[in-house]
C-alpha cells in the first residue's frame, strides 16, 4: 500500500513538472502572425500614441523597465540601430513600475533612450504577452507582429527581425 501511494505521488510530481515546463516553454513564444493590438498611450510629454499613426510601416515595440539590468544594457544597441536605420521607428514602452510623466522621461535620457517612451499599462502588456523585459516585437507595415525576441537583443537581432518584416 505504501509503495502504490508512493509510486502515484511520484507520478502526479513528474506530471506537475512536465506542465510546469511545457507551459513555460509555450509562454515564451512571441506572438508572430497575429495583429497588432491597437493601443493609444501618453508618452513622457503627455501627448497621445497611437499605434495606428505608424500605418504602413515597420514599426519595432521595445516592452522595457527602468529597473530591468538587461533593458538599460541593450540601450546603446537600440540608439546605434536606430542612428542608422531612421526609416524604422521605436517605440518604447515602459512597464508601469518605471515611474511616468517627467520622472520616467528623466530617466530615459540619462540611459540614452533617444526614441519615443510611451507609459504601458497592464493590458497593454497583456494583449501583447509581455511576461519578459525586456521583450521585442517588430510590427510589419500590415499591422502583424511578424518576430519578437523575449529577452535582450542586440544590432544584428534588431537587423534581422527588420529585415523579416519588410
Amino acid at each position: 500500500m505504501m509503495r502504490m501511494i508512493r509510486d502515484w505521488g511520484l507520478a502526479i510530481l513528474v506530471g506537475a513538472a512536465v506542465f510546469f515546463v511545457v507551459d513555460r516553454l509555450s509562454s515564451n513564444a512571441t506572438p508572430d502572425g497575429k495583429p497588432a493590438p491597437a493601443f493609444v498611450l501618453s508618452d513622457t510629454s503627455g501627448s497621445e500614441v497611437k499605434l495606428s499613426d505608424y500605418a504602413g510601416k515597420v514599426v519595432v515595440l521595445n516592452f522595457w523597465g527602468t529597473w530591468c539590468p538587461p533593458c538599460r544594457k541593450e540601450i546603446p544597441e537600440f540608439a546605434a540601430w536606430s542612428k542608422d536605420n531612421p526609416d524604422v521607428p521605436i517605440l518604447g514602452l515602459a512597464d508601469p513600475d518605471s515611474g511616468h510623466g517627467e520622472r520616467l522621461q528623466r530617466e530615459a535620457q540619462t540611459l540614452g533612450v533617444t526614441w519615443p517612451v510611451l507609459e504601458a499599462d497592464r493590458s497593454v502588456l497583456s494583449n501583447y504577452g509581455v511576461d519578459v523585459f525586456p521583450t521585442t516585437l517588430v510590427v510589419g507595415p500590415d499591422g502583424v507582429i511578424k518576430g519578437g525576441v523575449r529577452g535582450g537583443i542586440d544590432r544584428e537581432g534588431l537587423d534581422a527581425l527588420v529585415a523579416a518584416a519588410r
